[in-house]
Parts: structure tokens; C-alpha cells; sequence
């Protein structure tokens, strides 16, 4: 079957459920954390901990997230995460006791591996294929926006209510993201959409497998951690916290920028792009011990080294890997970056205590250096295999691999 033509109301809808589940869920805890341990008298660690736990459970039920999408179609599966997002605010708010907080953070750990980027853009090539990629960058382009609608709300909720009234309000947030995510197509993968591949083509899959699952695993290390000890990197250097807003400025407009780059910039040279300049934004980080001002090229350069990241991580597999496998091979390799994800606030705490802000700048100098290396042997892999391609196929000649997904009605 022929893969439909994707509705143009599917980036509004799918970009605007984003917007609202990471305002609800990961970017909750930045506003609400000093207005529950003034009033529960909790540490801001034991708040937190909530949030890392969320991180666990998506790494958990990350292997059946595939099987849900191919028995239930994306339209389920994503609405009842983002159902279970907003119970879970609503929970909080009505058992807030440190116990009742983190079995609602449990609860909000599974619905945001059913309902943010992952399953969602799973769910999409699932149903468009390769013609996916655009939509996946519209969608991220809203969901970027998420930090900067949900932190000065929260923010101006708490001015006027208690933060349990305040996540009341969150829960019905929650309730219009469900209404949003059940306007995505009703359609399933059929379980026949699978083709066997030859040994050679599985043998690759293996390698690059491997090599994608360490590339995100070392990034989302290295981004969580960046991120988290953000306002230090900046204060070590005399600079205001403003600063900080920069990190938003570069995710935004990178995002902005590869959305208006089009099919110019394929997925395998936005890999290679993000991946080099890495290493080079933390040498202009490191240079601040000589001039100041480089401290603030750093979190702009890295803030949309951030944003193009979430495009390379939901894009590349489909430059790798065949897209009826896309769902499958995903929720198992992206296991490692969220187990990072909940550890490296941690261990960059740990970090930055032994070594010093600039002692951590140079281990996150020495990753980047894997990360690039990592990227060009996927490009330099997949590039060969497109070529092999055009050679064979030379009137179906792409950047990415060929595959026709089986659709099937609910």
C-alpha cells in the first residue's frame, strides 16, 4: 500500500501536544521545585529525584513502546501518555506527600515515553515513511517553544494560587494536549509491513545500531549535564543569568533555520554539521578563561547545537535504517541516552566538584571528539550504501533508504 500523503494540519496539531506535555512534565519541576519545598519543606534533590525517576521508568518501558504503536496505532498509544501526564499532575497536586510524588512522577515517566518525541515521531514514520522528516522538524520547532510559554506561566500561576491549584491547572493542559493528540490519523503499522534484509544490509544495521545508540547515549550525557549546570558555567564567569536565555535563542533559531533549509540539508549532513561543531563550541566555552564574552558564544552556539540534536536524533535512523523499522530499532536504542539522561545531572555534579567547572569544559571537550568521530562513520557508512543504491536503483536514487510501510485501519 501506497504511504498517504501527510495532512497539513498534522505539524499545528502533533508540534502543539508537544508544546504542552514538556511544559506539563520536564519543564515543570524548573518553576514549581521553590514554591513545594517552601511549602512542604522538601530539598530541592528529593523534588528532583521525581524527575530522574520519570527518566527511569522511560527507559523501562521504552522495548514495548514499538509493539504498542504496531497493536494500537500512534493515535492511541500518544493520547493515553498524554492522559497519564495529566492525572499525574493532577495526583501531585491531590496527594502531595513525597511518596504520592514520586509514584505520580513514575506515572509521568511512562506518559512521556508514550506521548513526547520518541513515540510520537515513531508514530509518524510509521505512517509517512521518509516523507516524515519535514513534519518532524515543524514538530520540534513548536516544541521547542515549551521553556518559554510554560516557565513564565508557571511562573504567574504561583503569583495568584497554591502550586497544587497551579498543577490543577496543568492537569487541564494536559486534558486539551489529549484532545490534540487524538486528532493524529487513525492508522496503524501492519504487522506485515517487515521485509527480510540481506546479510550484508543486517550486518550494517548491527554497526550503525551500535554507533547511534552510543552517538545519542554520549550527547544526551553531555546536553543534560551542560544544561543542568547551566547557570554555573555562567556566574564561574561573572556573567548575569540572563545569559542563560541565549541557550533558548540558539535552539530556536537552529530549528528555525534547518526548517527553512528544506530538503537542502539532508539528515546525514545535518549529522555531520551538528556533530563537528560540537567539539569546536566547547574549545569557544573553554576560551573563556581568556576573554569572558566567549562564555556567552557557548551557550548560544550549544543552545542550538541542542536544538538541531532533537532533529539529528529522530532523523538519522531514517538515513540508517529502513523506516518499517524505524519504531523497533529506536525504542531499543535510545534505552542508553535516557538511562544518560537521568544520570548525568549527577555525574556532572561529581564532575564540576572534583575537577571545576573548567575541569568538566574539558572532559565534555574530550566526548564531543567520540561523538564526531561516531557521526562520520555512520555518514561515511550510509553514504556508501545510498551509492550502492543509486547504482542498482538509479531512478529511486535518495539520501535515505527506501521503504513503503503497510498501513492498516483501525
Amino acid at each position: 500500500m501506497e504511504i498517504n500523503a501527510i495532512p497539513r494540519r498534522l505539524a499545528f496539531t502533533a508540534g502543539g501536544q508537544q508544546l504542552i506535555n514538556w511544559g506539563i512534565s520536564f519543564y515543570m519541576p524548573g518553576t514549581f521545585a521553590g514554591a513545594i519545598a517552601a511549602d512542604k519543606g522538601w530539598s530541592l534533590p528529593q523534588i528532583y529525584l521525581g524527575l530522574t525517576l520519570a527518566m527511569l521508568m522511560m527507559a523501562a518501558v521504552s522495548p514495548f513502546v514499538a509493539r504498542l504503536l504496531a497493536r494500537f496505532g500512534g493515535r492511541l498509544v500518544v493520547t493515553s501518555g498524554t492522559l497519564l501526564i495529566a492525572a499525574s499532575c493532577a495526583m501531585m497536586a491531590w496527594r502531595p506527600s513525597l511518596a504520592g510524588w514520586y509514584g505520580a512522577w513514575l506515572l509521568t515517566g511512562i506518559g512521556m515515553r508514550l506521548s513526547l518525541y520518541d513515540a510520537l515521531f515513531a508514530a509518524v514514520v510509521n505512517l509517512y515513511g521518509q516523507q516524515a522528516r519535514k513534519t518532524i522538524s515543524h514538530i520540534t520547532l513548536a516544541g521547542g517553544l515549551a521553556s518559554a510559554l510554560f516557565w513564565p506561566l508557571g511562573e504567574a500561576l504561583l503569583t495568584i494560587m497554591p502550586w497544587q491549584n497551579a498543577l490543577r491547572i496543568y492537569a487541564l493542559f494536559g486534558l486539551l494536549s489529549a484532545w490534540l493528540s487524538y486528532q493524529l490519523p487513525r492508522q496503524r503499522l501492519s504487522s506485515a509491513a517487515k521485509s527480510p534484509a540481506s546479510p550484508a544490509t543486517a550486518e550494517g544495521d548491527r554497526r550503525n545500531g551500535a554507533r547511534y545508540a552510543i552517538f545519542i547515549a554520549l550527547i544526551t550525557f553531555i546536553s543534560n549535564g551542560t544544561s543542568t549546570h547551566l547557570p554555573e558555567f555562567i556566574s564561574h564567569f561573572g556573567l548575569p543569568v540572563a545569559v542563560g536565555m541565549l541557550w533558548g535563542f540558539g535552539q530556536t533559531g537552529a530549528r528555525l533555520g534547518e526548517v527553512l533549509a528544506g530538503p537542502r540539508v539532508t539528515s546525514l549532513t545535518l549529522t555531520r554539521f551538528t556533530a563537528l561543531a560540537m567539539p569546536l563550541c566547547f574549545l569557544l566555552g573553554l576560551s573563556s578563561t581568556t576573554y569572558a564574552g566567549c562564555a556567552a558564544g557557548f551557550v548560544l552556539g550549544y543552545g542550538a547545537i541542542n536544538g538541531l540534536v532533537t532533529i539529528v536524533k529522530a532523523t538519522l535512523p531514517l538515513a540508517l535504517f529502513s523506516a518499517e523499522s524505524y519504531a523497533s530499532r529506536t525504542g531499543l536504542l535510545l534505552i542508553p541516552g535516557q538511562l544518560m539522561a537521568a544520570v548525568s545531572p549527577f555525574a556532572y555534579a561529581w564532575l564540576n566538584h572534583r575537577l571545576g567547572i573548567i575541569g568538566g569544559m574539558w572532559v565534555s571537550t574530550g566526548l564531543t571528539l567520540i561523538v564526531a568521530g561516531l557521526a562520520l562513520a555512520m555518514v561515511r557508512e550510509a553514504g556508501k550504501a545510498q551509492d550502492e543504491r543509486n547504482v542498482e536503483y538509479p531512478a529511486a536514487a535518495v539520501d535515505q533508504p527506501i521503504a513503503k510501510n503497510n498501513l492498516a485501519e483501525e
